[in-house]
């Protein structure tokens, strides 16, 4: 289990939606102690960040003796053009059914816009998600409905993001697949926003049957539970 904002979460954990997931990945890890895998089904930047080092590999069951070392590893099957390439769904839970350690995934991108409309093979998750950790950046809110903010988003003039537009984009988007176990939203970037929009936004995605709400801010390094 990983804690959470105080929810005890089982593993693996899968990371979607907007920008901050990468960086909720490493303030996750640092939390961790013992063996722990980071890593992606999509792409990550490279180089990576430095406080977990990266480790490049065909199979997860290669860096099965740094595990058993207790080492925390950022891993990856290549590089290309700046970018670190992961692993399949299927392959990572295969190799947690037979290694049960702490994981982390990032499973989506959203090329750091704060909020994303998801293609239909997106996330890259595996049918059913221990856990899933959607991340929706609260600094959308206000401005203007558009490519800048919603990747993939439409831009309509005149129209700006309501928290009625982050909870429809959860609500009927693809940040969490169907048969996920447990579903968390991170509304991250609470520092940005006041707290009577803070609170207002909370209280619509807690109407929200079988989802755990957590807010905070990656920046200024803290996470509640809503």
């Amino acid at each position: 289990m990983i804690n959470f904002a105080g929810y005890s979460l089982p593993e693996p954990i899968w990371l979607t939606g907007g920008g901050g997931k990468t960086s909720l990945m490493y303030y996750l890890a640092q939390n961790i102690t013992g063996p722990l895998l980071l890593t992606t089904t999509t792409k990550l930047a490279y180089p990576p960040r430095e406080e977990v080092p990266f480790y490049q590999a065909e199979s997860l069951d290669q860096l099965l003796p740094l595990f058993h070392e207790g080492r925390k590893v950022l891993a990856g099957k290549r590089v290309e053009k700046e970018k670190i390439i992961g692993f399949s769904p299927e392959e990572i839970e295969k190799f947690y059914r037979h290694n049960p350690i702490p994981m982390l995934i990032e499973a989506d991108g959203s090329n750091r816009r704060p909020l994303k409309i998801h293609l239909a093979h997106e996330p890259v998750l595996p049918q059913v998600p221990a856990t899933v950790i959607a991340v929706i950046g609260l600094s959308a809110l206000n401005k203007p409905y558009s490519s800048e903010y919603i990747h993939r988003g439409k831009n309509i003039p005149g129209r700006i993001i309501t928290p009625e537009d982050l909870l429809k984009l959860v609500r009927e988007g693809k940040y969490f697949s169907p048969r996920t176990k447990n579903k968390v939203v991170f509304l991250n970037q609470a520092e940005v926003i006041e707290k009577r929009l803070l609170e207002e936004v909370i209280t619509l995605f807690k109407a929200i049957p079988d989802l755990l709400v957590t807010y905070g801010s990656l920046k200024e390094g803290y996470i509640l539970s809503g």
